[in-house]
This record gives structure tokens, sequence and C-alpha cells, in this order.
């Protein structure tokens, strides 16, 4: 029942009139939403113009009907400015959000992962093609693998979920021929249970 309203609820937000692959996102997500299953994630991705920014706008308004917080995350600064502007909602960048800063004997300082604070939260994060699980070896921030870094991050919270939202057709991290956050099978090795959804109908909605 909670799904079917949860869903009734984004499609009336989105202010037009759904795709067929909207319409199947949606359903999917409210399924992923209220799965008992707390490590399972959901990752949707599509084009530009298929509307995977409006769907996030309509989800995080839809969110707070069913009292369940939100975080907002992107790569780069200039992602979070733009996520924010559509949804209406202030985001963070990844690495500001998941890391803190740690004093060494060098005087130079690292980052390690913080800890989750956060309980019965979905992180959504857009962008996330750019996402790469490797790093030169003088990487200061945690393990040096941002997608472990992440997960590990998101999963240590009470309750806590991933929504990983991407276009393919963007080029993916350096020396990769797709982004390992876009990628249902590496998921999965996180021992997750994946849901997943494409925008498939480019509508370049206003």
């Amino acid at each position: 029942m909670f799904e079917k309203k949860l869903a009734q609820i984004i499609l009336k937000d989105l202010d037009v009139e759904p795709t067929t692959s909207q319409q199947n996102a949606v359903d999917v997500l409210s399924s992923f939403l209220f799965d008992d299953d707390q490590h399972s994630m959901f990752l949707l991705k599509g084009y530009a113009g298929t509307g995977k920014t409006l769907l996030l706008s309509a989800l995080v308004k839809a969110l707070k009907q069913f009292r369940i917080s939100s975080v907002l995350l992107a790569p780069t600064g200039r992602a979070a400015k733009v996520l924010s502007v559509y949804t209406h909602k202030q985001a963070f960048t990844i690495h500001k959000k998941i890391y803190r800063q740690q004093p060494t004997s060098d005087g130079l300082g690292r980052f390690v992962l913080d800890y989750n604070k956060q309980s019965h939260t979905l992180f959504v994060v857009d962008e996330a093609s750019m996402i790469s699980n490797s790093s030169p070896d003088s990487s200061v921030f945690g393990t040096g693998q941002l997608l472990d870094d992440l997960i590990e991050y998101v999963y240590n919270g009470k309750n806590c979920r991933l929504m990983l939202v991407g276009d393919t057709a963007q080029l993916p991290p350096v020396n990769l021929s797709l982004s390992p956050a876009l990628d249902v099978k590496v998921l999965e090795e996180y021992n997750m249970k994946v849901y997943s959804a494409v925008l498939s109908d480019v509508v370049r909605q206003s």
C-alpha cells in the first residue's frame, strides 16, 4: 500500500505526463524504498534529457511526506550546486560529507572516513558516472577508493541506503570503459541487492 502511495505522489509531483520508462523507474524505486532488506541500493541510469533530475526533485518532496530523510551528494561542487537548484535542497560533495580531516605528524593532514550519524536516510548521489574506485597512491582521502568508502559510510548508518544516478554516455573515470558506480555487477559484489531502472525516453523536460 505504501509503495503505491509513494509512487502516486512522485508521479504527481513530476507535473508532466510521465514517460513509460519514468513510470517503471518510479515503481521500482518505490519497491526499493519499502524493501525490508537494508543491504539494498538503487541504480538509476539515463541519458541527458530523460528526466533524471526531474524525478529526483519529485522524490525529495515525496520522501518528506513519509518522514524519510534524504541527503543529496555529487562528486563535484558544481554538480552539487546544480542538484541543489533543481531539488530546492542543499547538496554536498561526496568528499565533504563522508570524510573528516585527521592531523598527521608531517603537518599535512589526511582525510579519514567519517562516522555516519544519519538514520533512516536515503543518500542520493547524482552524476555517479564520475565516481572512481581507484586513485593515485598519494591520495589523502580514505582508502583512495571512493566507491568503497561511499558504500561503507552510507551503510554504517542505521537503516541508511544508497541511490546512484548517472548517465552512461558521460565519460567514465580515467582508464575505465564504464564507471563502477553504474555497473550492476560491480555493485552486487558488495553483497548488495541492487534495484535498477533506465530512463530511455529523451524528452528534455523543463
